[in-house]
């Protein structure tokens, strides 16, 4: 009998450890899942943010290079900007069914193609007057805007793949 509670014990003692190290690496195996889903939920918003920051940065410079190319400040150019939306919004506003709404974007559409073709024919027929201080549009942009344009648009392109 006294061998028989030896090999009971020492199976018992077999046995506790296995269960204890089963539980170990269950713990451990639990713990590394968490922390890589934990990690790469981070990484995710930061890139997000950062994506978020880069979209900015772009829209902040694109404005500045369409108002340098419309021969206006970026202020000037945001409130002319802001003057469009409001004459459209007034008219959709004022629009009673949907074929009035129709009618007022169109109408909108086509006074954006208007001034675009007024735009594009002045800087066709229009040459580089320096003597003037009559540059193309084209060429109102400074280099240093135009290269902060290309790095956002990268920056863009880098964050948010």
């Amino acid at each position: 009998m006294f061998e028989r509670r030896v090999t009971l014990q020492a199976f018992e003692s077999v046995a506790v450890k296995r269960i204890l190290a089963v539980s170990v690496v269950l713990v451990l195996t639990a713990t590394t899942t968490y922390g890589l889903f934990h990690w790469k939920s981070v990484g995710t918003q930061t890139q997000q943010s950062l994506c978020g920051e880069a979209r900015q940065t772009l829209k902040g410079v694109e404005v500045q290079a369409r108002a340098l190319a419309a021969g206006l400040t970026v202020d000037d150019y945001v409130k002319a900007e802001e003057d469009d939306v409001a004459t459209l919004i007034r008219a959709l506003d004022a629009a009673a069914n949907e074929t009035e709404v129709d009618r007022a974007i169109e109408a909108h559409a086509a006074s954006i193609e208007a001034k675009n073709a007024v735009i594009d024919a002045e800087v066709d027929t229009r040459g580089d007057q320096i003597f003037l201080e009559q540059r193309l549009k084209k060429q109102r942009i400074p280099i240093d805007v135009k290269q902060q344009l290309l790095r956002a648009a990268k920056a863009v392109s880098v964050s948010c793949t």
